[in-house]
């Protein structure tokens, strides 16, 4: 850990959602387009971060910024054949986290329903598809990222569930590298592919 480094996962923020917005001014993908989405989530979280620090973690809006993230990010790695469903699966899980707010057993389902796909999405479907030859080898530079925050969310989700796996001061220490290298990995990932 180091003074700071709260902005330089801000920064990290930025960089993806600059290299996703200028990749669909570029092409006008539709993948591009979900990435943007997701960028910007991650901006809202990266700043809250910075700004907040943990609080940022119990403020009402969090656990649906946060599943944005993950889910628009899926929804750009499924690309133009899958991202509506993908969408739509994402607004349903959203709608029953909300419904969920009355029902704490619904919210939980949900969150975990919609973190567990898209972590899977992001993390694996990128090495399968480079594996098969459908995506350039740099494709599985977004599949690493998607470890890294999946690692990451897992972390932070027991934390905040009063149920850590890793000690507090460990998820502090590791929080803002992990969120930092997988939007730089994702980043790369993303400026370095080129979709079908």
């Amino acid at each position: 850990m180091f003074a700071g480094e709260e902005f330089v996962t801000l920064l990290s923020a930025l960089i993806l959602l600059a290299v996703s917005s200028v990749k669909y001014q570029r092409t006008r993908e539709v993948s591009y387009a979900m990435f943007t989405i997701a960028s910007i989530s991650f901006l809202i979280i990266a700043a809250a971060l910075a700004f907040l620090k943990l609080e940022a973690l119990s403020l009402a809006i969090t656990p649906y910024v946060g599943a944005l993230y993950p889910a628009f990010m899926a929804a750009g790695v499924l690309g133009r054949d899958h991202w509506k469903k993908y969408v739509a699966f994402t607004s349903l899980m959203l709608l029953l986290m909300i419904a969920g707010s009355y029902y704490r057993p619904l919210f939980v389902g949900a969150e975990v329903l919609l973190h567990s796909f898209s972590g899977l999405i992001i993390t694996f479907l990128p090495f399968i598809m480079v594996a098969r030859g459908k995506a350039p080898a740099t494709a599985s530079l977004i599949g690493l990222g998607g470890l890294l925050i999946s690692v990451g969310g897992l972390a932070l989700a027991t934390l905040v569930m009063q149920r850590p796996l890793l000690p507090l001061e460990t998820v502090i220490f590791l929080l803002h590298p992990l969120l930092f290298l997988s939007a730089l990995l994702m980043s790369a990932g993303i400026y370095a592919c080129r979709r079908a």
